[in-house]
């Protein structure tokens, strides 16, 4: 396996490129424990971030307000994600402030609800939660599915302004949204793969192909991207960067070669065989 190696970041640490247009800025920091396997492309190489259910093992994305918007501003999220096990709680993708005293929660996370309703009662499926800004208040709270085990899923929210729309694997999911209607974005806090931003809520699984854009995604623009699994390597990136992506991270170690980012240069190394 290869490893990317970057000055500034401690040992066993990787990073997982942002290739999406703002650039080495949005570039994601892989705990150590954060391992790679096969990912949702099948070509070209493809490698997804995995995820072992453990506190702490995360990637993040550090704060910048592009990806944080005005709460009136649209943006769409996405992702491909290909759970192992599930306890109802995993979060594969979040930007959400959790800490409640002296903060109320704000931003969004998607957590995967298995194919069963768990034990508080929730709908089963992937579930996008947006939260309005009083204490555990939830302004959008959409599920639907299925999030089966051991196969990929693609996963997208998107946000008009005023409603927030699930998607999965190109399907507009019809699901009654559970909360307010109000929205207060994260001000603060990382994106972060794998966790939420205080370790908890850890994922079991692999991660692939995160992106956010500044717009709502069209019905028609997800279908063709769910669609895009091309025998043509890179064809699938490609498409996620000319739709607008502010943010494509492409994990380590994909076969990107030696890349010169913010001044600095990441070096590939690759562990002997044993």
């Amino acid at each position: 396996m290869a490893t990317l190696i970057v000055a500034g970041f401690a040992a066993g640490q990787t990073v997982s490129t942002n290739t999406g247009s703002l650039g080495a800025a949005a570039n994601g920091t892989n705990a150590a424990s954060v391992t790679f396997g096969p990912g949702a492309v099948t070509t070209g190489g493809d490698q997804a971030a995995v995820y072992n259910n453990t506190n702490g093992t995360t990637t993040s994305v550090p704060f910048n307000s592009s990806l944080n918007p005005a709460a009136g501003s649209p943006f769409t999220i996405e992702f491909w994600a290909k759970p192992v096990t599930n306890d109802s709680d995993s979060a594969p993708v979040a930007n959400r402030l959790s800490v409640l005293a002296p903060n109320n929660r704000s931003g969004w996370v998607f957590f995967e609800r298995g194919n069963n309703p768990n034990n508080l009662g929730e709908a089963a499926g992937w579930n996008f939660r947006m939260y309005n800004g009083v204490s555990t208040g939830l302004g959008w709270d959409l599920t639907g599915g299925p999030a089966p085990l051991n196969a990929w899923s693609h996963v997208v929210a998107t946000w008009s302004g005023t409603t927030a729309l699930l998607y999965v694997n190109g399907n507009l999911i019809n699901v009654t949204n559970g909360g307010t209607g109000a929205y207060n974005p994260n001000t603060t806090v990382p994106l972060t793969v794998g966790t939420l931003e205080d370790s908890s809520s850890p994922f079991d699984g692999s991660v692939d192909e995160v992106a956010f854009y500044s717009t709502a995604l069209s019905g028609t623009t997800i279908q063709n991207h769910f669609n895009t699994m091309s025998t043509t390597p890179g064809a699938y990136q490609a498409l996620v960067r000319t739709d607008g992506a502010l943010l494509q991270l492409s994990n380590a170690p994909e076969p990107t070669g030696l890349l010169a980012l913010g001044g600095s240069l990441l070096l590939l190394r690759r562990r002997s065989a044993r």
